[in-house]
């Protein structure tokens, strides 16, 4: 599937230069963009886009790995590639086991949201693969 058809499935939502408030613990970062994944829930979780190299807070969180493009004039376009949770997100893509398949989609940013709660970082991160199914979150994808 290219990049514009998981961009329409995946129903993400470019939103440029919104003024929301977000925690100071991901504040520090090299944030780009902001976007709004929609699950299969039809629940809207909003995160945070940084460059690849970013290291990200020792907060956590739900995190997303992504390939992102943008045509001069254009919005950026995101594929979803990978969705996780991490008591601490500082250490998610440190010898991540899909960093073939990252590499394979050309895997440039990763995107975080702040979610203390244990149970419901799984949640979300169910509904997003319910509602997505990244390549790199299939079974075969190592």
């Amino acid at each position: 599937m290219g990049a514009s058809a998981q961009l329409e499935r995946c129903r993400l939502t470019y939103n440029g230069s919104a003024s929301q408030e977000w925690n100071a613990a991901l504040a520090k970062t090299t944030r780009i963009d902001s976007i709004a994944v929609t699950g299969r829930s039809g629940e809207r979780y909003e995160f945070r886009i940084y460059v690849w190299d970013t290291r990200l807070k020792a907060v956590p969180g739900v995190y997303l790995v992504a390939s992102r493009t943008m045509e001069p004039g254009e919005t950026p376009r995101y594929e979803l590639l990978f969705a996780g949770e991490a008591a601490d997100l500082s250490h998610v893509l440190v010898d991540h086991p899909r960093n073939e398949c990252f590499q394979m989609y050309l895997a440039n940013v990763i995107g975080a949201l702040k979610e203390d709660d244990d149970g419901r970082r799984g949640a979300i991160v169910a509904d997003l693969l319910a509602g997505l199914s990244p390549p790199c979150n299939t079974p075969d994808a190592e």
